[in-house]
């Protein structure tokens, strides 16, 4: 016993314990016992007196007299179990006394200390216990230092155990509009009703498993709503996650990056879209052209590609002024828009000439397609000028063709369209190259 190690918590640099014991020669000599091992032994000599002391001054142990009065030992236990879940309980007492208690009530971890006792063994099973007490404070001290040094980062944080959110740091609490982890249990609420991307089976949980996981070190996002600002865009932030001890345990950490990803994006729309219009422009069309004809190589599936042109539009220009020509650019793209596929792909060429990309279909259906665009622009009545008509011309790939060629030849069909009378869609046929 020698050997063990002492306790360092409570008043006086050790843990507490408190002894209620109707006899006075078996108090006093429990008190004599203990008083030099432990900080602090507070002493009852009824069960009313020691809920009293309980409540006052909560000990780490408590020692439970198997005969004590008012209001007994069985309700006594009960009572403190009740107020602890944790507290270690001792019952003390003549065999048969504490058989009687025993039998008259079940309390979890209650353990028995017989009379007469050598004092040592009951220092031991007491010390016992108060390292069990000790490992647990320092667990739940280590506890609050994380929760702390979490609540001071700017960072919003989450620990989970399993799939289970068991704490959460004070900026994510901001961001979710609460003031306490207490009322985000209250409320019911779990983080994936924040979430605007669908996520893995499993949730948030299994996205942190996943992140500490990836041997590749990607970068991993999450985009998030404000339920304070709903009518804002979602945050964006970037995921960490890390492994803690226990079972199933895991720290994410979020990173807003909302303003670099905005910062990202309006980098990428100065690179690939065209300021006026905002449909890609034309460096960004090669690309867009590159991979379709490579797909479509690639799987044997049928592209066409469409050059359309505004009419007469320097006689717009020249009549309404040049605002009034960018805005039935705006407006052109706009009306393209309402016809176009999710699949396809429009891009200013140059001035007033545009083109789109169309994946999956053939001559056929991509005349149909450019005829729905002419009669829809024919249609509309544009908000500057009026009436404004469009000629389309329309290319279907060929096997082996460059996307370059595509487009010539979808702009030499715009011309004969142009040279025909305007306001017109003219096909070109495949090239005798073509075997298709």
């Amino acid at each position: 016993m020698g050997d063990r190690p002492r306790p360092s918590f409570g008043p006086g640099g050790r843990l507490t314990v408190l002894v209620a014991e109707a006899d006075p020669a078996v108090r006093e000599a429990l008190v004599r016992t203990l008083s030099p091992r432990f900080g602090m032994v507070f002493t009852a000599r009824t069960g009313a007196e020691a809920l009293v002391l309980f409540e006052r001054c909560r000990p780490d142990l408590a020692i439970i007299g198997a005969r004590d009065p008012d209001p007994g030992a069985a309700t006594l236990l009960v009572a403190l179990r009740q107020a602890s879940r944790h507290l270690p309980l001792f019952l003390v007492g003549a065999a048969g006394d504490v058989l009687d208690v025993f039998a008259s009530v079940a309390v979890s971890g209650v353990r028995p200390l017989l009379r007469p006792f050598d004092p040592s063994t009951l220092v031991e099973a007491l010390e016992e216990a108060a390292l069990d007490v000790s490992a647990r404070r320092s667990v739940g001290e280590a506890w609050e230092l994380v929760k702390f040094f979490l609540d001071e980062s700017p960072h919003p944080a989450v620990i989970l155990s399993g799939s289970e959110v068991v704490s959460i740091n004070r900026a994510f609490l901001r961001f979710l509009g609460l003031t306490t982890f207490h009322e985000f249990k209250e409320r019911g609420m779990a983080l994936e009703r924040f979430l605007v991307d669908p996520l893995p089976d499993g949730g948030v949980a299994a996205f942190a498993r996943r992140l500490v996981e990836d041997r590749l070190d990607r970068e991993h996002r999450l985009r998030l709503a404000n339920p304070k600002r709903p009518d804002l865009p979602p945050h964006v932030f970037q995921a960490v996650a890390a492994r803690l001890p226990g079972r199933d345990r895991w720290l994410l950490t979020l990173s807003d990056i909302t303003e670099l990803e905005l910062e990202r994006r309006e980098l990428l729309d100065l690179a690939n879209l065209d300021p006026l219009t905002r449909v890609f422009n034309r460096r960004k069309l090669g690309e867009i052209l590159g991979d379709e004809v490579a797909r479509a190589d690639r799987y044997a599936t049928p592209l066409a590609a469409m050059m359309l042109d505004i009419d007469h539009f320097k006689a717009i220009n020249d009549t309404y002024g040049h605002d009034a020509g960018d805005a039935v650019l705006v407006e052109l793209t706009d009306r393209l828009g309402v016809v176009l596929r999710h699949v396809d792909r429009l891009a200013r060429f140059g001035g007033e000439e545009f083109v789109v990309v169309a994946p999956g279909i053939g001559l056929e259906a991509a005349w149909d397609l450019a005829e729905r665009l002419r009669r829809t622009v024919a249609e509309h009545t544009f908000t500057a000028v009026g009436r404004v008509t469009v000629s389309i011309g329309v290319a279907a790939l060929c096997p082996g063709e460059t996307g370059e060629a595509l487009l010539k030849r979808a702009d030499a069909a715009l011309y004969r369209a142009k040279d025909g009378g305007r306001n017109r869609v003219e096909a070109s046929m495949p090239p005798t190259s073509c075997d298709g």
